[in-house]
């Protein structure tokens, strides 16, 4: 107990300064998306891409949209600001009254949604009712629809966490919800089957927000019942969040229209299109959302103050480290797909076919990796200047342009030259289940054709947005095309794989292959004299032989509590 105790005080202990918060939640960014790995894992070696895995990603669609479009009204970045100018007393009034208010809403809109259930999932999923599985998603669905509840109460209780500086505390938060679905999928599915793994999404939920009370209540807040005594400032509260609920509900919505399609195709479609997102959102999270996370502040700082080209200098210098580290990201991960996949996923059920079908979607999501962590950016850009229709307006598009394209290339799949020239193009042509990959290539062509009208609109409206990013951009593809080649270069030196390759032989080849694709891109910005190669080797200097490094003041880094945990 006294090390659970310290382990708890340490958590909850603030973080000073801007470089150190960044550094926390990068840290723990990654052990969660390796936990989630590690409950991937499980997930595919005890069903493989088949009917089960299925129905459990099916049914978290519903619960999922829920929690988006409700726990944006309770974003981090509405009630940051409404604590910040409050005193003690003040906060814990606000808070009683978002909470009653929020958990009054959130039960009743989650309650309809079960009773209709039924309906919804019967429309979004005929496949399934065919098959006599509508009874088992409906009630997986039914009882995920905890989790939008408790997951918005966590955003509430996030934002107290982050005004207080525990950043630890916070990005622990996902750690406890991965782990909560992992006790779920080892101890409750092989007692209750099924619902075993509903119920560990709950219990991942619960943790996520239970994680943060015991700090909270050292503060003060829930010492005794809330109090509803402020229903104005929940009504503008809401009212704010509306345009960034609808934004961010338009996610959720493409991933039910493609999990619609995806349940029109062959078994296991839908389970590889997830776990292939799930894969891609890990350079995601650790990347794109890093940087623009920890710009935010700053930049809405900079511009509240009017300071406008500072505002853009910021968001260009975000721009270039993303640029910096995704390009050659995805370069490598598409040379290295196969073993990725492999290793992370490849035991039990999950066999060499799903392998290899969910290594192509994983790459060609993985196309859209730059793409999506500037989105990311520039739409924090747009919160920070107090423009919200653009975001509404993009993400809009993008759902539209995927569901749209998804079903036209699902459709021109039917045709066998055109679907044996895409098995071909990504080495799929021996398996079957390969139109799944239309789906793959309609969210990343929405996503690019997206983000680039978006930087357009970006540098119309912030001049010299682009100039401030080209010579970066450049010199990245270069590392990019350099570091993909290198890992290539490797695995064909190296040879074939077996026809069953051990895990041990899988891993060494890629990681001798990912390490020397590394040194290339590193060699290449540094004879091209890259700014981000030269900022982000000083800072690893200075760190490793503990230079002396100028601490800038504290700044409240907000999270994007409002997304989805990985799943």
């Amino acid at each position: 107990m006294p090390k659970l105790s310290a382990g708890f005080r340490f958590l909850s202990s603030e973080v000073r300064g801007l470089q150190a918060a960044v550094y926390v939640l990068a840290l723990f960014a990654l052990f969660s998306s390796l936990l989630a790995l590690v409950r991937d894992r499980l997930l595919a070696s005890f069903f493989g891409a088949g009917v089960d895995l299925d129905v459990y990603y099916a049914a978290f669609r519903i619960p999922d949209l829920i929690f988006v479009t409700l726990g944006a009204l309770v974003s981090v970045y509405i009630l940051i600001p409404e604590l910040a100018n409050r005193d003690q007393e003040n906060q814990k009034n606000y808070i009683d009254t978002v909470f009653i208010g929020f958990s009054i809403f959130a039960i009743v809109i989650s309650s309809i949604a079960a009773a209709l259930a039924p309906t919804l999932l019967r429309a979004l999923f005929p496949e399934f009712v065919e098959a006599g599985l509508l009874p088992e998603l409906v009630g997986l669905t039914r009882i995920m629809l905890l989790q939008p509840i408790l997951l918005g109460l966590s955003n509430i209780f996030a934002a107290i966490t982050q005004t207080r500086h525990r950043y630890a505390l916070y990005a622990a938060s996902p750690l406890a919800y991965n782990l909560g679905i992992i006790i779920g999928i080892v101890v409750l599915y092989p007692v209750i089957g099924l619902p075993g793994l509903a119920w560990g999404v709950v219990l991942g939920a619960l943790l996520h927000a239970g994680i943060q009370i015991p700090a909270i209540m050292r503060d003060g807040f829930f010492k005794s019942i809330p109090h509803f005594s402020q229903p104005a400032a929940l009504w503008r509260t809401v009212t704010i969040s509306v345009p960034r609920a609808l934004a961010l509900s338009m996610n959720q919505i493409t991933f039910i229209g493609l999990t619609a399609l995806a349940g029109t195709l062959a078994t296991g479609s839908i389970a590889v299109m997830t776990l292939a997102n799930n894969l891609h959102s890990v350079p995601l999270s650790i990347i794109g959302a890093s940087y623009s996370v920890a710009a935010f502040p700053t930049l809405a700082l900079a511009f509240s103050n009017g300071r406008t080209s500072e505002f853009v200098e910021h968001i260009a210098t975000a721009a270039r480290h993303i640029l910096f580290w995704s390009l050659p990201a995805t370069a490598l991960i598409i040379v290295l797909r196969a073993h990725i996949v492999r290793v992370v996923l490849g035991s039990g059920a999950f066999d060499w076919t799903d392998t290899r079908l969910t290594a192509a979607a994983f790459a060609l999501l993985s196309i859209s990796l730059v793409f999506q962590a500037l989105i990311l950016l520039l739409v924090r850009g747009y919160y920070a200047a107090g423009r919200t229709f653009v975001p509404l307006l993009l993400s809009s598009g993008i759902a539209a342009l995927t569901i749209g394209t998804g079903f036209s290339l699902i459709r021109l799949f039917e045709s066998p030259s055109v679907l044996l020239f895409a098995e071909s193009l990504f080495r799929v042509e021996d398996i079957a289940g390969t139109d799944v990959l239309a789906l793959a290539i309609s969210y990343s062509a929405a996503t690019c054709i997206g983000t680039i009208l978006l930087v357009l609109h970006f540098n119309h409206r912030f001049k010299g947005f682009l100039n401030g990013i080209k010579r970066t951009m450049a010199e990245a593809l270069v590392a990019a095309f350099s570091a993909g080649l290198g890992a290539y270069a490797v695995l064909w030196s190296l040879g074939p794989l077996a026809i069953t390759p051990t895990l041990l032989s899988v891993f060494v080849r890629g990681f001798a292959a990912g390490v020397f694709g590394i040194i290339v891109a590193s060699l290449v910005y540094s004879l091209l004299k890259n700014r981000e190669y030269r900022e982000t080797a000083g800072a690893v200097r200075s760190r490793l032989w503990r230079e002396p490094v100028e601490e800038k003041k504290a700044v409240s880094i907000v999270a994007s509590s409002e997304e989805t945990p990985q799943l």
